[in-house]
């Protein structure tokens, strides 16, 4: 289910909010149940404080982001401006922007494309 938000933005109400896998590819996929929230641009994790910026097309530095296995999200959310944010039980944060090169980020069938992308 997918909330409009006052400020423009959209929540994601996920069946299943606990994390089921996270695989690596040419993007960065994290499955919660049937919903898959998928990570193709550049983007920032921050555990216990640290932040993390990782790309998903470096997989050799993107170990931080396994750390959210076994997880829960309590809030998912994409601001007016495209920008994805996941907050975890545990105070996790994931953060991607709208990149504009390529499809930044999807959550099931809704995606962010840069603009004249089609």
């Amino acid at each position: 289910m997918i909330r409009e938000l006052p400020d423009g933005g959209r929540e994601f109400v996920l069946d299943e909010p606990t994390l089921s896998f996270v695989r690596i590819d040419e993007q960065s996929r994290l499955q919660f149940g049937t919903t898959e929230v998928v990570i193709g641009a550049p983007f920032v994790l921050e555990i216990d404080g640290v932040a993390h910026h990782l790309d998903p097309h470096r997989s050799d530095a993107l170990g931080p982001l396994l750390a959210l296995f076994p997880g829960t999200v309590r809030w998912l959310w994409t601001s007016a401006d495209g920008e994805l944010h996941l907050v975890f039980e545990n105070g996790a944060k994931v953060s991607v922007g709208p990149y504009p090169m390529s499809n930044a980020w999807s959550v099931g069938n809704v995606d962010f494309r840069p603009a004249g992308s089609g």
